[in-house]
């Protein structure tokens, strides 16, 4: 049986065509490094700690650059981790989502007489029942950060 095309399965693998690896250089200065470790990076301590030292640069640098958001239930700055990310922490999220699901019954009510019941002045209890609902949220936010200064 005779092979019609050469493959990588065909061929025996080898780094180079000596049959030898490349030799390895420093991360750091780049000089070549005669019989490294299996996971040796750098060719001195000095190298290693220099190399170390810029990578916490790097990330510091790229934490810096990450985009800021105000936490929807504290008001609190946090980093982004997401575009899309309206809290610091899930506990947040959870309270948020609870009290507009406390509002939603209010809410609904108004909705419903102001578009179905087409009730005069609907659409001023529709925002008078918003405004209260911000305004419990304003308190409990302040409640929050209070607590949070305090404890």
């Amino acid at each position: 049986m005779t092979l019609v095309s050469r493959s990588m399965y065909t061929e025996p693998k080898s780094a180079s065509p000596g049959g030898e690896s490349a030799p390895r250089q420093c991360r750091w200065c780049g000089t070549v490094m005669n019989s490294p470790r299996r996971n040796q990076a750098c060719c001195s301590a000095e190298c290693r700690e220099a190399w170390e030292r810029s990578k916490r640069d790097r990330r510091k640098q790229a934490a810096a650059e990450k985009p800021k958001g105000t936490c929807l239930w504290c008001d609190g700055p946090f980093d982004k981790m997401r575009k899309a990310q309206d809290f610091c922490c899930p506990d947040h999220q959870q309270a948020f989502n609870n009290f507009w699901k406390g509002k939603g019954p209010a809410l609904a009510k108004a909705l419903h007489a102001w578009r179905v019941g087409k009730a005069p002045g609907g659409l001023t209890e529709v925002c008078r029942e918003f405004a209260a609902a911000r305004d419990e949220l304003k308190d409990k936010r302040a409640a929050a950060a209070k607590a949070k200064k305090g404890g």
